[in-house]
């Protein structure tokens, strides 16, 4: 089967990806002929689930839902969408939100394509072990999919098969508990199933897995340190480990380094990283970019006397735009220092998972500079940008130290958001943000404002989202 004939089928099924659809189809009998004696190419299939992590959603909205919601990054642009969420003032019609939510659930929709034929699919070229592979790599895509889900709202819909009648598409929504469980269903499941190492790192292995179970019993509702612990080792024993130049991480000479857990693979053609457009100053020309560093982050990199993770992270540059919070030049994002867009995107990297053990030793009050604490594992992410051990030695210092560190070492990465959520200090940083002048900035933040209301569009086609 052609990929294009893969792709109508998909977009057939997509009426149960809780998009809104016209009255007249939604009243059609459902779509029964997509069957998996009729679908002979599981790879197919596959390629269509991998291929969602070029959408909109992963190729630009994870930065804003991320590091433009926290403190890393003001919105910049021109986008009301990405402005009210800058600002804390989202509704449920806002468009980056809807088109999020649409974006998250054809992707689901298209890992329980696979998920649903391929165990009976007839192809001769397919092996029971690529059967098993093919099956835990799109069980672990909609792991992460539903993960990026629940992080950004607190309760959402489970679906986890082909829906086989227009009721079926009406899901109501779950608590955050039952999306975690799911979550770590499918990476159970998946864990024995794909293969160790990929030819690339843009392919599902048991470091992404690991890698993604040690986070998500980090930040789900009643964390399991122990099991963070646990995973982050597991993804050690693999081999991963920090490059000694934290800069080539982001040019295209240093892709699927030792450090890669996954990255989305990007050739500038088919696939261009859009954040280089987008964001920094290498590629599309001089217009007014997106997501630019706040003033908080630059005095963190400042404070620290962080200068080798400021100058891969930020470049100043003159623009012929002014910005809204500085004066020329304006600093803007420099990782993925790539005029063409060739270079690769980043969903995991072992210096996350590094300083992820040390934030689980640290509530397991193991806080020692040895291989069982929390400050070996601090330093060893400080020592690799030439700064000096940590001074916290406390639990609470350290936990104050472990955030900085992160923010310092992964802004721009898409974590900045929900690792203030994790640690329940969303509200207090936000808060007490200040413009260039010493100012504050009001973002009147509460607990509620921390994640988005489910889209409109959603509640006027689903009678039972709410329930």
């Amino acid at each position: 089967m052609k990929k294009t004939t893969i792709y109508i089928t998909a977009g057939i099924l997509a009426i149960f990806g809780f998009q809104s659809c016209e009255k007249d189809f939604l009243q059609k009998d459902p779509i029964s002929s997509a069957l998996p004696e009729q679908m002979n190419t599981a790879e197919g299939l596959l390629q269509g689930a991998y291929d969602n992590l070029y959408d909109e959603y992963y190729t630009m909205d994870f930065l804003v839902n991320s590091d433009v919601m926290a403190d890393n990054c003001y919105a910049g642009g021109d986008n009301p969408g990405m402005i009210s969420i800058d600002k804390y003032d989202v509704i449920s019609t806002n468009s980056i939100l809807t088109r999020d939510w649409d974006y998250l659930y054809t992707d689901i929709k298209n890992c329980n394509i696979v998920l649903s034929f391929v165990p009976e699919m007839k192809d001769p070229n397919l092996t029971d072990e690529r059967r098993n592979e093919i099956l835990g790599e799109a069980s672990a895509l909609r792991a992460w999919h539903y993960f990026n889900l629940i992080r950004t709202w607190k309760e959402v819909p489970i679906v986890t098969t082909v829906p086989s009648s227009v009721e079926g598409m009406f899901v109501s929504k779950k608590p955050a508990e039952d999306v975690y469980a799911q979550i770590i269903s499918d990476l159970e499941f998946a864990l024995p199933k794909v293969k160790t190492t990929g030819a690339n790192k843009g392919v599902i292995t048991k470091g992404v897995v690991n890698a993604l179970l040690a986070k998500v019993y980090a930040q789900k509702p009643n964390p399991d340190w122990a099991k963070v612990v646990q995973y982050c080792d597991a993804v050690k024993a693999l081999g991963y480990d920090l490059v000694p130049d934290y800069a080539s991480l982001y040019q295209t000479s240093g892709e699927n380094n030792v450090e890669s857990i996954w990255e989305t693979q990007n050739d500038g053609v088919v696939h261009q990283n859009w954040i280089t457009g987008m964001v920094t100053p290498w590629m599309w020309g001089d217009w007014k970019k997106f997501a630019i560093p706040t003033h908080n982050l630059v005095k963190a990199f400042n404070d620290e006397g962080d200068n080798v993770r400021k100058n891969a992270s930020i470049r100043y540059v003159n623009t012929s735009w002014n910005d809204d919070y500085w004066t020329q030049p304006v600093p803007v994002i420099n990782k993925y220092p790539d005029p063409d867009g060739k270079s690769n995107t980043y969903r995991l990297r072992y210096a996350d998972i590094v300083l992820l053990k040390a934030e689980a030793l640290t509530e397991l009050n193991q806080l020692s500079d040895t291989e069982n604490g929390a400050q070996f594992y601090v330093n060893k992410v400080r020592n690799r940008v030439g700064l000096a051990k940590t001074t916290a030695t406390t639990q609470a210092a350290l936990r104050l130290a472990i955030e900085k560190e992160r923010q310092l070492e992964l802004a721009f990465e898409g974590h900045r958001m929900y690792d203030l959520i994790r640690t329940n200090r969303a509200v207090a940083v936000m808060n007490a943000q200040k413009d260039g002048n010493n100012n504050p900035i009001t973002y009147n933040v509460t607990d509620a404002k921390l994640y988005f209301p489910i889209s409109q569009k959603e509640v006027d086609a689903n009678p039972n989202i709410n329930k």
